[in-house]
């Protein structure tokens, strides 16, 4: 299966949004994560999130922000964000640091496999290797978090931190 995506670089930007703190040991962020996306609408958190986005890139975003214990590798955190300069009380800022991603368009319903597909499959093979390691481990050095993008309609992609080989 080919893998459709393209090389972007972008600029830092600054997020505001829901933080939580997880990590790989046990699977524990991939039941963490979903379980944050649920109470993020179930509690209808979008309508205090998304009138803060006033720039670019314009979406919602999922974002892992790793090495955030250094005793622990494995933990990370994780955020729901939109693009914002303005300040939110109650809301985490972070700032998404410049780098050159490698963008795959995918479905809601394809995220995690492309994500999967993109780290084993594609970047072995192309000219490009991740600023992150430890994606297999659990234990990861990272440069850049990986984030999720969830544009308007249905438009969502995956964003893998790269440089040249």
């Amino acid at each position: 299966m080919k893998l459709p995506f393209r090389i972007e670089k972008r600029d830092s930007f600054r997020v505001v949004g829901y933080r939580i703190q997880t990590t790989n040991k046990g699977k524990e962020g991939k039941k963490m994560i979903p379980a944050q996306w649920k109470e993020f609408r179930e509690k209808g958190q979008q309508a205090v999130l998304l009138p803060l986005m006033n720039q670019e890139p314009y979406g919602l975003f999922g974002i892992s922000v790793y090495n955030t214990d250094q005793g622990d590798s494995r933990k990370f955190d994780h955020y729901i964000a939109v693009s914002s300069d303005q300040e939110a009380e109650g809301l985490d800022v972070y700032t998404v640091p410049a780098a050159t991603w490698a963008v795959f368009p995918c479905t809601v319903e394809t995220i995690g496999k492309t994500e999967a597909m993109a780290i084993t499959k594609w970047l072995p093979k192309s000219d490009y290797k991740p600023l992150n390691a430890g994606y297999l481990t659990g234990r990861m050095k990272s440069e850049a978090p990986d984030i999720e993008y969830y544009g308007e309609g249905d438009s969502v992609e995956v964003w893998v931190a790269v440089r040249e080989k």
